[in-house]
């Protein structure tokens, strides 16, 4: 870098001495040449230094040489002479691959590559008939019949160039506005200044062409050195702006990667400071899965799309997760390599915590939906005892009173005595029969529980015990969801059944409320008794059933029961 730079300072001086050897030497004129030079050079020299890897650096090392050699048509050794004629208009075409370059100093796009190409072709093929036919040092011929297509090949030259430089300005223009909304703020100045160049440099070469030795010809070529003098300033400026200049964000990554393990947000923010991003995320990879997950452990769609693209990130020979990131930001892609690098280790341990939480994640959703299908499960069954319910109710329980009926009234009617002993027997027994029957039709679903509700229903369940069994309410919506209603039901008939089997109890009570007695959202039974206490609730099959009941519709369940005190059974079902 150090002879480079010793051979850019050659150059200037060679310049210098070149111009100044002019008989008439105009200051204005040598001052702007060579301080065009010299910014395109040194700003080559600090972008080659600061990113290597970068194209534009050398691009604009390159853009500074050819300026320098149109200095060279006034050198006193004809071959040098001769080496100025031929460049004297490839700073133009140099000019235009600069701008289309910009920031990564490679041109993307077959439109951007074709006018790169046009104006190479311009400015060196459509350049050298105007050397080679007259009476140049480079002319090969001076007949009158070549000189006679001279007008034709510079309106050629001139259409093409001008017609490049302005297709070019439009291809960036339309890259901007499809950019990201932030990659527009950061970069946006910059995007209107190279729009700029490309027409002042073209209306410029037109007036100059058309209309040379006139003051609007003089004006015109001063206005495009100063738009060309521009480009190195505004293009450094620009790309410090973006990812050009963060080898202090980069160092910093590291420090803070070398002191401590960073968290995933920590480690976003250093990834984003160190590409001038503020959008830039890290992803994790999962392993022997596609795709890519947040911290969090939720996978997430990354599309690549003109603005945003996701760059891999490696460690031990496999990929750990990504860096998702706006390209337009990003100067240097080589940069990316580097904090991959620097990132993959803490990438794959955080990933693994990623991992653990997409497992969580997963299970929570396993587990959610296995809820969900219990309690769907339990809807169908709870819909269908209630179905089966009705019709026992409304049919066969029906048919059977009827019966009855009939036999008590041939028992009370009937002239045969034979006749009557029967038909009572069978209405004796139909009576029998109509109570078992509408006790299955209470385990079933109950009538008063269909018709009016839980508090109804558990109140006519304490009536028919045998100990005093008192029911207080402090609070509960008129009607619950069938198949809470139903569970909370069914729970307090298993409790006060098994108080009065095991238990040895004198009384028991039953409270309905609210949980925290705040909101009406969360239903709680609790079902109390002065017993012997000791159940087990692990044992035997009704209070575990009711326990899974009431778990499959998110509820909880729990039983204290101190030998000698008594027990208490309580649960807590959602209203919903």
């Amino acid at each position: 870098m150090i002879m480079i730079a010793a051979m850019a300072i050659a150059l200037l001086l060679v310049q210098v001495s070149f111009l100044v050897a002019v008989p008439e030497p105009a200051p204005f004129s040598i001052s702007l040449e060579v301080s065009t030079t010299a910014l395109f050079l040194a700003a080559g020299l600090i972008a080659w230094r600061r990113r290597p890897h970068n194209r534009i650096g050398p691009l604009m090392l390159l853009t500074g040489l050819s300026i320098w050699l149109t200095s060279l048509t006034i050198a006193p050794v004809p071959l040098l002479a001769a080496i100025g004629t031929i460049a004297v208009t490839l700073p133009l075409a140099m000019t235009l691959h600069l701008v289309l370059a910009f920031p990564s100093g490679r041109v993307h796009g077959r439109a951007a590559v074709a006018l790169v190409v046009i104006g190479y072709l311009v400015s060196l093929v459509l350049q050298a008939p105007l050397y080679l036919i007259g009476s140049g040092p480079l002319a090969l011929t001076d007949s009158v019949a070549a000189q006679a297509w001279l007008p034709m090949i510079m309106v050629l030259q001139s259409g093409l160039g001008v017609s490049a430089l302005v297709v070019a300005a439009v291809v960036i223009a339309h890259r901007a506005r499809g950019a990201d909304p932030v990659e527009r703020r950061v970069l946006g100045p910059v995007v209107w200044y190279r729009i700029a160049v490309l027409l002042i440099v073209g209306a410029a070469a037109l007036i100059g062409r058309f209309s040379g030795g006139s003051e609007a010809a003089l004006i015109a070529s001063h206005l495009q050195v100063a738009a060309i003098m521009g480009i190195p300033l505004v293009f450094l400026i620009g790309l410090l702006f973006g990812s050009f200049g963060r080898a202090g964000e980069v160092d910093e990554l590291v420090a803070q990667i070398g002191a401590a393990t960073p968290s995933t947000e920590q480690l976003t923010a250093a990834v984003a400071d160190a590409l001038g991003d503020p959008g830039a995320v890290v992803v994790f990879a999962r392993s022997g899965q596609p795709g890519f997950v947040d911290a969090a452990g939720e996978k997430i769609e990354l599309a690549a799309d003109r603005t945003r693209r996701l760059h891999p990130v490696r460690y031990g020979g496999k990929i750990v997760g990504g860096i998702y990131y706006r390209h337009g930001l990003i100067a240097d892609d080589a940069l990316l390599d580097v904090l991959a690098g620097l990132v993959g280790m803490a990438m794959d341990q955080q990933r693994l915590v990623a991992e653990q939480s997409a497992l969580v994640a997963d299970l929570r959703a396993r587990e959610a939906e296995l809820q969900s299908s219990r309690r769907r499960l339990l809807q169908a069954e709870d819909t269908e005892r209630r179905r089966i319910a009705r019709d026992l109710h409304d049919g066969a329980q029906q048919h059977l009173v009827v019966l009855g009926m009939n036999a008590r009234q041939l028992s009370r009617t009937s002239e045969d005595p034979s006749i009557a002993r029967s038909a009572a027997e069978i209405a004796d027994g139909m009576t029998g029969v109509l109570a078992e029957f509408r006790d299955l039709i209470a385990g079933i679903m109950p009538a008063p529980l269909l018709d009016r509700g839980l508090v109804p229903a558990v109140e006519l369940l304490a009536e028919r015990m045998p100990i005093p069994t008192r029911v207080t309410v402090r609070f509960v919506p008129e009607r619950l969801a069938a198949d809470a209603e139903s569970t909370l039901y069914f729970l307090v008939s298993e409790s006060l059944t098994n108080v009065v089997k095991h238990a040895g109890a004198t009384s028991a009570e039953v409270i309905i409320g609210v949980a925290d007695g705040v909101t009406p959202t969360v239903v709680t039974i609790t079902v109390v008794d002065d017993g012997s206490g000791g159940v087990d609730p692990s044992r035997g099959t009704g209070l575990r059933g009711v326990a899974d009941r009431i778990a499959a519709v998110g509820g909880t369940f729990q039983v204290d029961s101190t030998e000698g005190v008594g027990s208490s059974v309580y649960a807590e079902v959602p209203c919903g």
